[in-house]
């Protein structure tokens, strides 16, 4: 998305060289470290959340992972079967023809 707002925030020349620093440092643009932090800062907030919802889905891993187990063997049985058809429409048509040459 692209950045469509903007903010002025008032400093210091040594805050501002500060936070310059720290942007290079980092390798970005000073206002893509600022929307960094501010990201950064809403995991810090919402961290009990974040660890609820992981605590919820470790939980589930068990029964997601047998489902999916479960609908694997599934498709393997189903493909198998598919098979075997394809197998047996290909032995019925190479015996018709085989029929045909002989008389």
């Amino acid at each position: 998305m692209a950045a469509s707002a903007r903010l002025v925030v008032q400093m210091t020349p040594k805050e501002k060289r500060a936070l310059e620093a720290r942007a290079r440092l980092a390798g970005v643009s000073t206002s893509e470290f600022v929307r960094r932090r501010v990201t950064a800062d809403d995991l810090t907030e919402r961290r009990e959340e974040i660890e609820s919802l992981l605590a919820t889905l470790e939980a589930s891993a068990p029964s997601i992972l047998k489902s999916v187990e479960g609908a694997l063997a599934t498709a393997s049985k189903l493909s198998a079967r598919l098979d075997s058809k394809v197998s047996a429409q290909g032995d019925s048509k190479s015996g018709t023809k085989r029929g045909a040459r002989e008389s």
